[in-house]
């Protein structure tokens, strides 16, 4: 499979919203975080907030993998490229949680890998890859890594490390590129009827740096 790996535009960030509901439609915590219903909009609500998350953060970087025989977007992702302290200072988006979720168990979640990454990485510069996601249809083909590696060739070029969080079912891919683990961040939802989330926090040094 011949694959190109070139940016999203706000008109096809829904099919980029799509194979992110594709990737996660399996994932253990969509009970506690998203045990819905969802409202019929929620998949533009998602679309308007990428749109304005890019809008507002000038160090964000939308990128897809597309097939070449196709020409259909098959994986995509979220780069951002902290090349000065003062860019790691840019404000985070304000956590919104709306119908459909469980505004209390996402704050947990995703506040506090925010905070974790604060308190791990500071004012370092850094990449951070916040999404990549494969379409199901089209795993283990190389659409992931292809994006994966554009972020590495970047870090490696400004040499500088790449901060993520794995999900558990991209735990191995990242492992291959070269991730190692800083920690494994517990999130206890016992309140909401789950158990002890383990959450691996993961990084790679620039090839440079080694």
């Amino acid at each position: 499979m011949s694959i190109i790996v070139c940016p999203v535009s706000d008109t096809e960030l829904h099919r980029a919203c799509m194979i992110e509901a594709a990737a996660y439609a399996d994932n253990d915590l969509n009970p506690i975080l998203f045990p819905g219903p969802f409202p019929p909009d929620s998949q533009q609500k998602r679309v308007d907030q990428l749109i304005q998350m890019r809008k507002e953060d000038p160090t964000a970087t939308y990128l897809q993998a597309i097939d070449q025989a196709s020409g259909r977007m098959i994986a995509s992702a979220k780069w951002h490229i902290y090349r000065t302290p003062e860019e790691t200072e840019i404000p985070i988006r304000k956590l919104k949680f709306g119908p459909g979720t469980n505004p209390e168990a996402c704050k947990k979640f995703f506040g506090g890998m925010m905070e974790r990454k604060k308190e791990i990485v500071g004012s370092r510069p850094h990449l951070y890859l916040h999404m990549l996601h494969t379409d199901p249809e089209y795993q283990r083909r190389g659409a992931g890594s292809a994006l994966m590696e554009w972020g590495k060739q970047k870090a490696d070029e400004l040499d500088l490390p790449i901060y993520l969080e794995s999900s558990t079912k991209g735990y191995g891919f990242y492992q291959k590129h070269g991730f190692k683990d800083v920690e494994v961040l517990d999130i206890d939802f016992s309140d909401y009827g789950g158990g002890v989330h383990k959450q691996p926090l993961m990084t790679r040094e620039a090839s440079t740096s080694r």
